[in-house]
């Protein structure tokens, strides 16, 4: 593994907690200095200010300067675009300005301060990123996922994107009634129980007397799988952190969404998984240009592993916790190891 002088750059915010802190740890130890960049803190109490002037080119055409640089800082420290090597974003959140302004001007800054934010933060490109906002955001895409996923040779469940109600009636019919219901976007990006979140739901007869509300929201619906039981798969550059969920009742092993089982009682506990299925989840990563994801599995009872998403920015602090599985490490490994 290669050493850097140039610092790392870790974006999250101010409420996040032991993950950040593990990664700058491990980070620290290696001799690379880990920055902790509070997103919501921009612009009250993060500076960003990016510069461009005119390329300068010689007598042949030949660019000979190009200024472009931004520059970082809070009260306690200050960095500058060339002594960063890598980035790693691992949230983002906008800042709260309603303690400074009010009324019309402050959406206008809140948008203003998030978009510029966004566009200097984005635009450090010589840099490595674990992983960039742009692909991260792409590969939210569920349909995408899915498609690559079954492409890679991962089993997954049948599904189906709709806001047409016969086509839920039908793949209802079609699979006896067996079919849940989800959302694509989250409402939280919490590992707990959250408790405003739109959880993995069973439909019944019920719902379909009225699925006329799809045409103002579609929904995902999938064949619901049987399980034994749930993986959550931290990935790293190519190495797998399995974790499987932990529901001490019969009862409990029947919840659709494991996010529902009380605290006390849900928890991890470790597990194997085949190399083969670490293969093809490698494939699957790599197709979708990510080198971090937490990936959600269920274990039908045929024993196949069934994808059912990738988090490009999902929650993995928990099965650390409780596993001691060594993922910050690995993630500030990568870091300096793709580190300019």
């Amino acid at each position: 593994m290669q050493n850097s002088k140039k610092s790392i750059l870790c974006i999250t915010h101010s409420k996040d907690t032991f993950p950040i802190e593990w990664v700058i740890k491990h980070l620290n130890s290696a001799g690379v200095k880990g920055v902790r960049l509070n997103s919501d803190q921009f612009p009250l109490h993060v500076q960003i200010g990016g510069s461009i002037k005119p390329s300068t080119f010689n007598s042949e055409n030949a660019l000979v300067q190009s200024d472009v640089g931004t520059v970082i800082s809070t009260e306690d420290w200050l960095i500058d675009e060339s002594n960063i090597g890598a980035v790693w974003h691992r949230k983002n959140v906008t800042s709260d300005l309603s303690s400074a302004l009010e009324g019309d001007i402050l959406g206008q800054a809140t948008r203003e301060s998030e978009s510029i934010k966004c566009s200097l933060l984005h635009g450090l490109s010589d840099v490595f990123w674990l992983d960039h906002p742009n692909i991260q955001m792409a590969s939210e895409n569920k349909w995408l996922q899915l498609r690559l996923a079954r492409k890679a040779g991962l089993d997954i469940p049948a599904t189906l994107f709709t806001n047409i109600p016969s086509q839920v009636t039908e793949f209802y019919k079609q699979y006896k009634g067996d079919i849940v219901a989800k959302m694509h976007t989250p409402l939280t990006v919490s590992m707990g129980k959250p408790p405003a979140f739109v959880y993995t739901s069973k439909v019944t007869e019920e719902h379909l007397k009225d699925l006329a509300s799809l045409r103002f929201s579609p929904m995902i619906f999938q064949q619901r799988i049987v399980k034994q039981t749930e993986l959550r798969i931290a990935y790293v550059d190519g190495h797998c952190f399995p974790a499987q969920v932990n529901l001490n009742s019969e009862d409990d092993k029947e919840l659709l969404d494991w996010r529902k089982a009380p605290p006390t009682i849900s928890n991890w506990k470790h597990i194997d998984i085949p190399e083969e299925l670490v293969r093809k989840i490698r494939v699957f990563m790599n197709s979708m240009n990510l080198k971090f994801g937490a990936i959600d599995i269920i274990l039908d009872m045929e024993h196949k592993y069934q994808f059912l998403e990738v988090n490009p920015a999902g929650e993995w602090g928990m099965l650390e916790a409780e596993l001691n599985l060594p993922i910050s490490k690995y993630i500030a490994q990568t870091l300096i190891k793709y580190s300019n």
